[in-house]
């Protein structure tokens, strides 16, 4: 066994003995040492508890403990959620020393299922940005072209599974944040409903909208992490399964899932071909399921929505820690500008924007139960456009290019509905990603559903740097 192929290959090869968990995880740390000097994914690597925790599953298998699902399989952690004992910045300098005593739920769960913890991927700071860049190293490129960006704010997590170099990672999705990344990289990511999956455990954010979410190479990975990561916890309220139940519908006579295409978000910049592309994916899959696939005229309204969504987000970093990073003049001078924008227009909605917000929400609301009706499944582009180039000098993104990164997928956010993003092959030689959408508590549909068409239709992507380095980890 040269290289895996899936979390589930490796932690079938290390359970049956043909290799082990220490082999695996010093081959993936040979990877990240080989590979990611050039692409900046990782901010920590933690060799030392790493092995110390390969340490602590050997001695669990001896005692006798079944094997977790994720046992002895490299993962990584974005680098907002806490992790015990390991370097968590929250890609901002006025945590770069910072060591956490307890990790952060979903990262807790993955241990506890025997996953390895190798380290913590680039992040912006607070996971503000929609670049992969912050003050404390280099920006993170895309592996596919490392003049382009691989997007944000989980791009490290994105570009290192692209790579190789470890099969799952755990990012974070507050507008697209683990969507946008996962579709520029060529890998497939998925955003759970509100509450799937607990909260907690992190930095500044949102709270309100961001989710824990996996990110893999194979649809199967990604959805056997969602499962290790979801289900109730005491400490998030919000993590109790009563409201996922209520959106949950019966599969159509004959187990096929009716389909919707929207191609159009209705903000300007989409690419023709990245479109098409997606279109072609879209009835691909719908032709291999022998399922129906409705192309109504009409658009995902995305500018509708938008000012009331960056205005409950805005005000949640706020809320969430930045007033007080802001209002220490030590501390914010050490906070990248971005951060600060961000803070001085949150600190400006007040009560009754917030308010108004609210009712949009509910709106929004509505609006996606209305593109859902009669169907199961909404799909779209995950973006309108490939990776684009990172510009030289200071770090800058205007807000309306900002809405373009997030027009197919703020909109969940702001609900509460599940997304996920699978490959759809590549435009100019980068690749395309193919959104699906579906009500609360459909995850494990959606991800079958990436799972099937890459199986059938279009197997996941690699860049040149995934052939690049094989290690023997037999």
């Amino acid at each position: 066994m040269t290289e895996w192929d899936s979390a589930q290959e490796v932690r079938d090869a290390v359970v049956s003995g043909e290799t082990t968990a220490r082999e695996v995880t010093l081959a993936a740390l040979e990877r990240i040492r080989a590979l990611d000097a050039a692409l900046h994914s990782f901010i920590t690597v933690d060799e030392e508890h790493a092995l110390a925790q390969v340490d602590e599953l050997e001695r669990r298998s001896a005692a006798g403990e079944d094997p977790g699902p994720l046992w002895g399989v490299p993962f990584s952690v974005k680098d907002l959620y806490d992790t015990r004992r390991v370097r968590t910045t929250y890609g901002s300098r006025v945590f770069a020393e910072h060591v956490p005593d307890a990790d952060a739920e979903p990262v807790a769960r993955a241990r506890r299922a025997g996953a390895i913890l190798v380290g913590t991927p680039n992040t912006p700071e607070s996971g503000i940005y929609l670049r992969t860049v912050n003050d404390l190293q280099p920006e993170t490129v895309n592996p596919w072209d490392h003049s382009r960006t691989p997007g944000g704010s989980s791009g490290g997590a994105a570009a290192s599974v692209a790579a190789g170099l470890t099969p799952i990672a755990i990012g974070s999705d507050g507008g697209g944040s683990v969507r946008i990344p996962s579709a520029l990289c060529g890998v497939t990511g998925l955003m759970p409903s509100r509450g799937s999956v607990p909260r907690g455990g992190g930095s500044v954010g949102t709270r309100r909208f961001s989710a824990a979410g996996p990110i893999a190479r194979h649809a199967g990975d990604a959805l056997l992490l969602w499962r290790v990561m979801s289900g109730p916890d005491p400490a998030d309220p919000l993590s109790q399964p009563r409201f996922l139940r209520a959106y949950n519908q019966p599969m159509p006579t004959g187990g096929r899932p009716r389909l919707r295409w929207l191609g159009d978000s209705g903000v300007p910049g989409a690419e023709d071909d990245v479109v098409a592309a997606a279109l072609e994916g879209a009835r691909t899959l719908a032709a291999t399921l022998r399922a129906p696939l409705d192309e109504p005229a009409t658009t995902l309204q995305a500018p509708r929505f938008a000012d009331a969504f960056y205005d409950m987000m805005q005000a949640d970093r706020v809320s969430t820690g930045g007033a007080e990073l802001y209002a220490d003049p030590e501390r914010r001078t050490l906070l990248t500008d971005y951060s600060r924008h961000q803070f001085e227009k949150g600190a400006k909605v007040t009560g009754a924007d917030y308010s108004r917000a609210l009712e949009v929400q509910l709106q929004a609301t509505q609006h996606l139960l209305g593109l859902l009706d009669e169907v199961e499944i909404l799909l779209t582009p995950t973006l309108a456009f490939v990776a684009p180039e990172i510009p030289a000098g200071p770090q800058a993104l205007p807000e309306d290019a900002r809405r373009g990164f997030v027009a197919f997928t703020f909109l969940m956010n702001y609900t509460g509905f599940p997304a996920a993003t699978v490959p759809c092959g590549t435009v100019r030689g980068l690749p395309v990603g193919l959104q699906l959408i579906g009500r609360p508590g459909s995850e494990e549909l959606l991800m079958n559903l990436c799972a099937t068409f890459q199986h059938l239709v279009c197997p996941p992507p690699a860049p040149d740097t995934q052939a690049s380095v094989s290690v023997d980890i037999k």
